[in-house]
């Protein structure tokens, strides 16, 4: 071997010596995957808008898609039961959250709100609730992609 060839033989078995340290890494510690439900957010979603008072009051009220927001995140620890009561379900919680504001104005405005909590493992419904409310008094984060700031 000349002496030429010593250091590109020594880059090769560094890089082969990396190659096998990542890959023992990598099956030691696979990378970290979104938790699966048995309850998906969009069913959750769904189980939410079937229930018989949140369609007639989303007909009612909801006719502008643009001034809507749909939000289904999971929450643990303390839920309103169907009484406001605080529970804490073993399981998480889908919580479903459809609001849209009542005109496209500047300005502070009421939002029209269909609320609720959705278990993970069983689709049973824990709480739903609708109500009209300032955007304030509820959560001014949640129609920042309507413009309402």
């Amino acid at each position: 071997m000349k002496s030429s060839q010593i250091p590109a033989m020594i880059a090769v078995a560094v890089f082969i010596i990396t190659l096998v340290g990542v890959s023992i890494l990598v099956m030691q510690y696979p990378p970290q995957t979104e938790k699966e439900y048995d309850i998906s957010s969009l069913q959750a979603h769904r189980i939410v808008m079937n229930d018989s008072n949140v369609s007639t009051y989303y007909r009612t009220y909801f006719h502008v898609q643009d001034w809507r927001v749909n939000r289904t995140t999971i929450v643990n620890g303390s839920i309103p039961d169907m009484y406001g009561m605080p529970i804490t379900p073993e399981e998480d919680v889908w919580k479903v959250q459809v609001m849209e504001r009542t005109c496209a104005c500047a300005g502070i405005k009421p939002i029209y709100v269909i609320e609720g909590y959705v278990s993970t493992d069983s689709g049973e419904v824990f709480n739903i609730s609708t109500m009209k409310v300032l955007e304030t008094s509820y959560d001014a984060s949640t129609c920042a992609s309507t413009a309402c700031h």
